[in-house]
């Protein structure tokens, strides 16, 4: 089963479609479906009336260091109040693919990735991420620089006082 599959399958527990819920949810769904066991796990765990991150982080205390930060992780993108023991030197050591997870869900979390279900040449549910909005960001920011070097650039060719008091 993908990712994919395995994502739609909590939303529809959380009694969404994933364009219904909000960003907290997709961050959070996005990290918790990646992995069949962690999935398997969470879906126990999700309902109508939302995720219950702390009886699912007692039901996985045997689980690997890995995905208990990984839960850890999705529980503070969906619920930004919850403490998070999860530093930025533990997720540089997550490795790859985890680490590349957790920083699409940040994404997720912040609307600057979206994520697009499409089905592929098997007819099976294929998930990719849309980075447009972000692009747009990275787009407006260098325009933002560019026009700030420009400015800077004309406030050099002025005159300044020094000069204007020579003459």
């Amino acid at each position: 089963m993908s990712q994919g599959k395995r994502y739609l399958e909590l939303a529809a527990r959380a009694g969404g479609n994933s364009r219904e819920l909000d960003a907290s949810y997709r961050a959070a769904f996005y990290l918790l479906s990646y992995d069949p066991e962690l999935k398997k796990e969470a879906e126990r765990f999700v309902s109508y009336e939302g995720i219950n991150f702390a009886a699912m982080k007692r039901a996985t205390r045997g689980f690997d260091e890995t995905s208990r930060q990984i839960i850890d992780i999705a529980h503070n993108l969906f619920s930004w109040t919850s403490n998070c023991k999860v530093t930025p030197f533990d997720i540089s050591r997550l490795g790859y693919p985890h680490t590349q997870q957790v920083c699409d869900a940040f994404y997720i979390a912040f609307e600057q990735i979206k994520l697009v279900f499409e089905f592929d040449e098997n007819n099976q549910i294929k998930m990719t991420l849309d980075a447009s909005p972000y692009q747009r960001t990275q787009r407006i920011h260098r325009n933002l620089e560019q026009m700030q070097e420009e400015m800077l650039a004309g406030f050099e060719k002025l005159p300044s006082e020094n000069d204007e008091l020579e003459r």
